[in-house]
């Protein structure tokens, strides 16, 4: 009963968006067709506390990840945009991710968990149906498809992968007020099949998940023409966890407040530094995020 429980309770830890950046400000303004964007990023989470069903479980649950991201991007025009004249740009891209993960602690009854390698990578495109740049006003679409090709052993329970597929269709609006403010509102809705091979320490059962619906708005001010400075706030609901069939009582209602700094270096590099921490959690894990982006256009 221990071990079911223990199990249940690193179930509720990672019931959690698949490690995919959340997007940063000002992402749904497109750049010019036939603009190349490489970016890596690399995120440091760490946690230390546990919630489940909003009440604190844990202050022993000790969780550190660091992530890397390749984002190779393509800018291009297939058509007309439905409203404006920036034309329907469309850029079809990649997440490579790869990194390690390490937990241990009371929670997790003194196990010493770890990981590493590449982790479940995504594909996706966005679609800007809304373009107008001289009104300062763009909607994009973005269906996100997160593949099962990470590290996953199906005897451990911690891994880098997930054994699943993540369907993400993501809508993100931005507009623009005035020369130096611009208000970013971004929704999604994250659908994933079942894992068939999850171990729970003695057998192998089905885990499923609920979709999980989330939230973003990005607020940022231009400092000068070269600097620039966004204030961030995320909510992600939902995401129930089945083990073998028994619901986990783990939905999220989980709040996210951040802050990121982007400054050009030239015509053709871009540096962010962002954090992040969950500040009111109801199930999962109360992370801190930091996070460090280079973009290079060309």
């Amino acid at each position: 009963m221990k071990k079911l429980i223990l199990f249940a309770l690193l179930a509720a830890a990672l019931a959690r968006p698949d490690i995919s950046p959340a997007a940063n400000a000002r992402d749904y303004i497109p750049l010019p067709s036939g603009t190349f964007l490489f970016c890596t990023y690399f995120k440091h989470m760490s946690a230390n506390t546990l919630f489940s069903n909003g009440k604190k479980v844990s202050n022993d649950f000790n969780l550190n990840a660091n992530i890397g991201i390749f984002r190779p991007v393509y800018y291009t025009t297939i058509g007309s945009a439905l409203y404006g004249d920036g034309g329907l740009t469309v850029d079809p891209q990649a997440l490579i991710l790869f990194g390690e993960q390490h937990l241990d602690g009371a929670a997790v009854g003194d196990a010493n968990l770890s990981d590493s390698g590449l982790a479940d990578s995504t594909v996706l495109a966005t679609f800007w149906f809304v373009n107008a740049p001289k009104d300062k006003f763009w909607v994009g679409f973005s269906p996100y498809i997160t593949m099962p090709i990470g590290h996953y052993n199906k005897n451990r329970t911690f891994n880098m992968g997930n054994n699943r597929w993540a369907f993400k269709p993501e809508l993100g609006i931005v507009k623009g007020f005035g020369d130096r403010f611009y208000t970013d509102f971004i929704v999604n809705g994250e659908f994933y099949t079942d894992n068939d091979d999850y171990y729970t320490g003695s057998t192998h059962v089905k885990k499923s998940q609920d979709p999980v619906l989330g939230i973003e708005t990005h607020l940022s001010y231009d400092i000068t023409k070269q600097w620039y400075i966004s204030i961030d706030y995320f909510y992600n609901y939902g995401g129930e966890t089945k083990i073998a069939g028994v619901r986990q009582n783990d939905e999220m209602s989980n709040h996210g407040l951040g802050a990121s700094l982007f400054w050009m270096v030239g015509t053709n590099n871009q540096l962010m530094i962002e954090y992040r921490n969950d500040f009111s959690v109801k199930s999962g894990a109360g992370t801190d995020l930091f996070g460090a982006r280079w973009a290079y256009f060309f």
